[in-house]
């Protein structure tokens, strides 16, 4: 089971989403003057990159795009459909898409658990650091299987929670635990969830998920 950091309500969940995509949206991350910080989220859009070109999908959606960053790992030719349920992020990823010049992708304002996509509708779903935002990652997986096809492809990236507080305690950065997440999600609960991970990526350390601050998995939905 999924460990909870903290109870919360939909009201202060989405007042504290608010409160982070005005104060440290993703692109925060993308460009931190922090070297280590700045490398290892380019080297994860560079990965997740790699993996989606290898899989010859032809449509992907992105729970909570966020400001819209991870379009730069979908080639041109993928018609991209971003999802997130702050108003204020969906405006920063729609302006980026017109900054981009990007075609082929559209940016929708909505709530990652309780989609309105059909049943067996996208190739892929990319899921970068969300699981740990939402109130139920429980309806969270099983949205991502439902609107999946058969054995199309799941991208899911999850932060290790406690190398992260470590990491901000050593950059002075406070409060430790970041105040949106409201899950601590491990190796053991995506494998509960997916049974079929075809492949694992850790960084900054290949080799080892618990000295990584982030893991990547590429997971076929078997439903």
């Amino acid at each position: 089971m999924v460990k909870l950091l903290k109870k919360t309500t939909f009201k202060e969940f989405f007042k504290v989403n608010e409160y982070v995509a005005h104060t440290t949206p993703m692109r925060t991350h993308y460009h931190s003057k922090n070297p280590l910080e700045k490398w290892i989220w380019q080297k994860k859009k560079e990965v997740i990159k790699k993996l989606i070109s290898n899989t010859g999908i032809k449509n992907i959606i992105d729970l909570g795009c966020g400001d819209g960053g991870m379009i730069d790992a979908v080639k041109k030719d993928i018609a991209y459909t971003g999802i997130d349920i702050s108003p204020t992020q969906v405006f920063a990823a729609k302006e980026y898409m017109k900054k981009q010049r990007k075609q082929n992708a559209k940016i929708k304002e909505g709530d990652v658990t309780l989609l309105k996509e059909k049943t067996s509708s996208y190739d892929a779903a990319l899921a970068c650091d969300i699981v740990e935002h939402v109130l139920s990652p429980k309806k969270l997986f099983s949205e991502m299987k439902r609107i999946v096809k058969k054995n199309g492809y799941i991208f899911l990236s999850i932060p290790n929670e406690y190398l992260w507080e470590f990491f901000r305690a050593a950059l002075l950065r406070f409060p430790l635990r970041s105040p949106d997440h409201i899950h601590a999600i491990e190796q053991k609960d995506i494998e509960e969830n997916f049974p079929v991970i075809e492949k694992r990526e850790f960084l900054p350390i290949p080799m080892s998920s618990k000295l990584s601050l982030i893991h990547i998995y590429v997971i076929r939905n078997k439903k």
